[in-house]
């Protein structure tokens, strides 16, 4: 499985395995929409540990998890980011629209 998600303390972790490409971004969207429906979550933390790479079609991922969360008065926030990944996002203009924390505890104590 290229996706995982987990919860920790109300906040569900999106583990991607792979790069954020068109074709993970289906998997990535349904479980988002999974952990906010059955579970009642709302805010997020996308590990993009195993990821070096995001395409088009997975920024726009990022973004629709962003506003989808927005939505309902929730957070996202993005991990373990490599150096490629964060020039992307600087490339695109969208690194001030996401807050990166370095590591998956950092993150989830910002989130209380």
């Amino acid at each position: 499985m290229q996706v995982m998600a987990t919860e920790y303390e109300h906040v569900c972790v999106i583990q991607l395995k792979t790069d954020l490409t068109a074709d993970l971004c289906e998997a990535t969207q349904r479980s988002v929409e999974e952990s906010m429906q059955a579970r009642q979550i709302v805010d997020f933390i996308i590990d993009l540990g195993g990821c070096g790479f995001i395409d088009s079609s997975g920024l726009e991922t990022l973004l629709w998890v962003k506003r989808r969360c927005e939505a309902v008065f929730g957070r996202v926030k993005l991990i373990n980011v490599d150096e490629n990944c964060r020039k992307i996002l600087e490339i695109t203009r969208l690194d001030n629209r996401f807050e990166c924390c370095s590591d998956l505890a950092a993150a989830l104590k910002t989130m209380r």
